[in-house]
């Protein structure tokens, strides 16, 4: 099996100050198909490439009004 994972952001997000809080890995490759995970309803995909999961979580998150969250 081959598992990888998109590292999560290293800078404070919209609206965020101080110290960075702890992160969840959201995306993620298994056996080359990518992923990507929420809080409210689990795992998205699979999508062909990181670049479209990346788009879809945007999508997502848009739907939620989260637009002005830096994912990435």
């Amino acid at each position: 099996m081959n598992k990888r994972i998109f590292e999560p952001s290293k800078v404070n997000r919209y609206g965020e100050h101080g110290e960075i809080p702890a992160r969840n890995r959201r995306i993620y490759s298994l056996n080359n198909e990518w992923y990507f995970l929420t809080r409210e309803y689990g795992i998205f995909g699979p999508y062909s490439s990181l670049q479209e999961a990346r788009q879809e979580l945007r999508l997502y998150m848009r739907r939620l009004g989260i637009v002005r969250a830096s994912i990435f």
